[in-house]
């Protein structure tokens, strides 16, 4: 089977590339509002051996937002709804068609619950420790059946062909999750910290066939158009399983007389999925084409970035500008993603 591209879950891999966080929590009764709007380009992926392969131009912008409010000295609780949802976009498929990426991405709610830190249970000015449990609620999403026509190439056999403006992804694999998040910070002094981000993710609810994106499902679609006897697709289920993402940030941070808040890092941020894999699929498919699996996906990103923190206003503000640049994966697009933070301070 003739691939079409390899898109993924388009936006929701990179939200902890832009989202991972520090071991930080926020004071107590102290909240903060994150709007994040976010461009990616992206151009050419990565294949199954690494090597960089040519892809039709993909283009978005995304709004997200988040919210933070400190509990106590040591607890703070947050919802992210990041990367939210897709504003614009625009995919140039093979033979002129053009695509899109639409929908919005689940949301996610839990707590940051700081163990080693200046104010935690265990009091310590040069380590922080804090864990984050949290639960992916689906947002919803159309499936892609409708986005295009199967065909019958001549060399390939069965092939799904999008139509224009077809929904080439979707933003999110909108099944429930349970996650966690861990971040250790070592702070040797003032200006200087090293954050150690990992996050887990595991999708215990099966999807279905209108979870899949465009390539997957069109894959699926034309394998199984391949076999003999008729198929409920309806009745398929997609297992996403779980993934993984590893971050190492060294921090610069300094503050000015003047109320003025400057921190820099450059964090580089790996991210592992097994991929998904389709069940109840009849034994004359797999018989003939084998398993239906995505394959793994592997993504090393580095994302430098600065953030300026107006601690002296009226309504304390924050602004953080992020590059985040790809540098080696499998399975993957290469997105570039440019990313712009606005967080609003506030006590009550």
């Amino acid at each position: 089977m003739k691939k079409l591209m390899i898109f993924g879950l388009a936006l929701m891999l990179s939200a902890p590339a832009l989202f991972a966080d520090n071991a930080l929590v926020m004071p107590a009764r102290v909240g903060r509002f994150y709007i994040a709007p976010t461009f990616i380009t992206a151009g050419w992926n990565f294949d199954a051996d690494g090597n960089p392969v040519s892809t039709p131009d993909t283009s978005m912008f995304n709004l997200g937002f988040a919210l933070e409010y400190g509990i106590n000295s040591w607890i703070t609780a947050a919802v992210q709804w990041a990367p939210g949802v897709n504003l614009w976009s625009d995919v140039d498929l093979p033979g002129g068609i053009s695509g899109r990426v639409t929908g919005s991405a689940d949301i996610m709610l839990g707590a940051k619950i700081q163990v080693i830190g200046p104010g935690a249970p265990v009091r310590n000015d040069m380590f922080r420790l804090a864990f984050a449990p949290g639960i992916m609620i689906p947002a919803g999403g159309r499936g892609f059946s409708e986005e295009g026509t199967m065909v019958m190439h001549p060399e390939e056999g069965p092939m799904f062909v999008p139509n224009n403006n077809a929904r080439v992804a979707p933003l999110d694999r909108h099944v429930f999750g349970l996650g966690l998040r861990s971040a250790f910070d070592w702070v040797p002094s003032p200006f200087f910290y090293l954050n150690l981000f990992n996050e887990v993710r595991f999708f215990p609810q099966k999807g279905t066939f209108r979870n899949l994106g465009l390539e997957q499902g069109g894959q699926t679609l034309g394998l199984l158009a391949g076999s003999s006897g008729t198929i409920d697709i309806g009745g398929l289920d997609v297992n996403f399983r779980y993934d993984l993402t590893f971050e190492i940030d060294p921090t610069f941070t300094h503050r000015t007389q003047n109320l003025i808040g400057i921190e820099t890092g450059l964090p580089f941020t790996y991210y592992f999925t097994p991929g998904f894999t389709v069940s109840d699929v009849p034994a004359a498919a797999t018989a003939q084409f084998g398993d239906l699996d995505q394959g793994s996906v592997h993504r090393l990103t580095v994302g430098p970035y600065l953030t300026v923190f107006f601690m002296g206003w009226p309504v304390p503000m924050e602004f953080r500008l992020q590059y985040v640049i790809p540098v080696w994966g499998q399975n993957t697009q290469a997105r570039h993603i440019f990313g712009f933070q606005i967080r609003t301070y506030f006590r009550f």
